[in-house]
């Protein structure tokens, strides 16, 4: 019960946040166009697939550790947090100095150069902290009140025409705000000093421990993320402006799913340890019952498609129509997966997941560096969903052979 509360608390202000947020990114479609969107939207890609590169996988880590009671929070607090300044303001100064010397133009130069403060605003992220002290719903509410934020920005100050990279400098001011203040909070709460340079032994150890999840994270990023990229890079900023407005809808709606896979790892952990024999047929309901919906959802998008893109974007981006119901197909194929790796996880196989993402990334990225030049936009979108279902089918092979591995050692 206190599961269903809890999700129920995540999905309520996950509905208000996304309904608010797709509004405003609605709005902030038309007034800057495919092209800047297609320019702010790589950056925040690079920016995220920053934050992962430099995760190090410590997030799974410190859930564990602090979930099972083999490390006290408040010694794992501070080595996150200290560890993570660091980095963070390291990378994001590596990143400026990279921006100095790339040749751009001005406008261009300025969008990078505002990507690397929100790089390091991203690493200090805290959603480990509500995972292991199981208040996911509270930070629900804080994502959420952010998300709302920048979309109330939006329609409050954007107008048409707006400068390049706009979305993202109001992005960047009130996730630095909310982090700021959170981590505040946080400090307060656990009447701690979060950073503490001696706090780094520990951190080492929990960096040596976490190097599985970390490549898995990397190539796992790369497979979702690589169609804005390569199309902003292969094809032009319009075709990259209209792969990123789908893209951003089709996350929007992920986010449930997102909260829902989270909050299951705790349970996986547990449907292992009290019900062995039942934990296969559970994992399998789980996933069978995840990619219905997703089938269900995208026949009923890919018959509105047309519709619910002119209501969101406007005309100049009804190009990105066809892309919404394959992506968000691609979002449900995602959390499917994720709840496959995280029985993974539960029997302590954290390298089977990075072994079956790693030939994924390797043979999707030869597959969209030839077909999108040759298919535009589609091709990326249809990839995007055949990887997320390559990776599906790998995780599942790994995890039967787990289990009949397991079967036969009892």
């Amino acid at each position: 019960m206190r599961f269903l509360r809890n999700f129920g608390k995540a999905v309520f202000w996950q509905g208000l946040g996304r309904l608010v947020q797709v509004v405003g990114l609605a709005y902030a479609l038309r007034c800057l166009g495919p092209e800047k969107i297609g320019l702010s939207g790589t950056v925040i890609v690079a920016a995220t697939y920053g934050q992962l590169a430099l995760d190090f996988g410590l997030d799974l880590v410190s859930v564990r550790h602090v979930a099972s009671g083999t490390a006290r929070l408040d010694a794992v607090l501070p080595a996150m947090f200290s560890l993570r300044f660091l980095v963070g303001m390291l990378a994001g100064g590596l990143w400026l100095l990279l921006v100095t010397l790339l040749p751009m133009d001005s406008t261009t130069r300025q969008v990078w150069m505002m990507g690397a403060a929100y790089l390091w605003v991203l690493t200090l992220s805290c959603s480990w902290y509500y995972q292991a002290t199981e208040r996911m719903h509270q930070f629900s509410l804080i994502q959420n009140s952010t998300s709302i934020a920048v979309s109330i920005c939006y329609l409050v100050f954007f107008r048409p025409g707006q400068a390049a990279g706009s979305d993202l400098l109001v992005m960047l001011i009130l996730t630095a705000l909310v982090t700021g203040a959170v981590w505040w909070h946080v400090q307060r709460e656990q009447r701690i000093r979060l950073f503490r340079f001696e706090s780094l032994a520990l951190a080492r150890s929990l960096l040596r421990e976490g190097r599985p999840m970390w490549c898995f994270n990397l190539c796992y990023t790369a497979l979702s993320s690589m169609g804005l990229p390569l199309c902003y890079a292969l094809l032009s900023d319009r075709d990259g402006g209209h792969y990123r407005a789908a893209g951003a809808f089709a996350a929007a709606l992920q986010m449930f799913l997102v909260y829902l896979s989270l909050m299951l790892y705790p349970r996986v952990v547990a449907w292992r340890t009290s019900a062995p024999e039942q934990f296969r047929t559970r994992i399998h309901l789980v996933v069978a019952g995840v990619l219905a919906v997703g089938l269900a959802v995208f026949a009923g998008l890919w018959f509105t498609r047309m519709p619910i893109m002119r209501l969101l974007g406007g005309r100049d981006f009804l190009a990105a129509a066809p892309l919404l119901p394959v992506l968000v197909a691609g979002k449900f194929v995602a959390i499917a997966s994720g709840v496959v790796i995280w029985a993974l996880l539960a029997g302590k196989r954290d390298w089977a997941a990075a072994r079956c993402c790693a030939p994924v990334v390797i043979g999707g990225f030869a597959l969209n560096w030839w077909l999108i030049p040759l298919y535009g936009v589609r091709a990326a979108a249809w990839l995007n969903c055949g990887m997320e279902l390559a990776l599906l089918v790998f995780c599942l092979a790994a995890f039967v052979r787990s289990e009949r591995h397991r079967t036969v050692e009892q």
